[in-house]
């Protein structure tokens, strides 16, 4: 009886030990939740100096000089919406990386000219992520990391209303310096390249986003964000910053201006220095649902 009793200690010991040991092998092991995201994004150009050139305008003031667009209006609204995948890699520390489609862009109405540009991307965004855990439920989040894309649609329309009447821009020269006539009283402070649009072109255009030479349709840069994690579902904040420019300044259009001069692009066409390419950046807003909890599996 005894010897009955010690055998069964022994295969109960050595159940509860060879548990316990599965256990902790799986605690070690990389465990990966999959989630889906969506969200709001705010997006504007780092600066609006050169638009008007590079749209086929240039603005002067009555002394002359250069002035071009202020700044564009904020803020150009999209959304994104894709993946996510998450995994712990020590302690508090996770990497999250996503696949995501995302809207960018900028709107812009100054000096009697809108433009309004929308970009859509495929992107892979991936951060580190730091959580501070609150209580059993709820952590607060920080993440820093690096995003990269592809721009795959969007289209740009371009109005003009000094021309708003369905013709041809009457009131635009092809010239390369503004005109002033003081015996006359009048002037031309408006230049227009019309190599850019073609001739004749009327007072509207809309093209797609990246049909033009010049506008870059890879985006990458980098991104930090703040959130809140609760159970399965994370809300977070971004700010992303693209390192490559939506337009490219000194992109050489020289075929644009054979037979009109031994020009590079509309800033040496209306021999104005060129300004710096325009980067874009982004607020965004996301929520995720992951499906399962890193314990027990894939779960809805």
């Amino acid at each position: 009886m005894k010897k009955n009793k010690y055998i069964l200690t022994l295969i109960l010991s050595c159940l509860v030990f060879s548990n316990i040991a599965t256990a902790q092998r799986v605690n070690r092991a990389p465990q990966i939740r999959f989630g889906i995201r969506a969200g709001f994004n705010m997006s504007d150009l780092t600066s609006a100096k050169g638009l008007d050139i590079w749209n086929g305008l240039a603005y002067f003031n009555d002394k002359k000089e250069y002035i071009g667009f202020t700044d564009t209006k904020p803020f150009k609204y999209g959304f994104n919406v894709g993946f996510t995948a998450q995994s712990n890699m020590t302690n508090n520390w996770y990497w999250q990386a996503s696949l995501i489609f995302t809207t960018k862009g900028y709107k812009l109405n100054t000096q009697n000219v809108e433009i309004n540009a929308t970009a859509g991307y495929v992107q892979l965004p991936i951060d580190i992520v730091y959580k501070y855990e609150l209580n059993d439920r709820w952590r607060l989040l920080g993440s820093a990391g690096l995003f990269a894309g592809v721009g795959i649609c969007g289209f740009t329309t371009f109005y003009d209303h000094y021309g708003e009447d369905h013709t041809p821009r009457l009131y635009h020269q092809n010239i390369q310096k503004p005109v002033i006539n003081e015996e006359l009283g009048t002037s031309n402070l408006i230049g227009c390249d019309y190599t850019v649009h073609k001739e004749n072109v009327y007072w509207k255009d809309k093209d797609d986003t990246f049909s033009s030479d010049g506008t870059y349709r890879i985006d990458a840069g980098a991104q930090i964000g703040i959130g809140l994690e609760f159970w399965r579902m994370q809300f977070m904040i971004n700010y992303q910053y693209s390192l490559t420019p939506f337009y490219d300044y000194n992109y050489d259009y020289s075929s644009r201006y054979v037979g009109k001069g031994n020009y590079k692009n509309s800033f040496d066409y209306f021999d104005i220095k060129t300004p710096s390419s325009p980067r874009q950046h982004v607020i965004s807003f996301t929520l995720t649902y992951f499906f399962d909890n890193m314990n027990n599996g894939i779960r809805w």
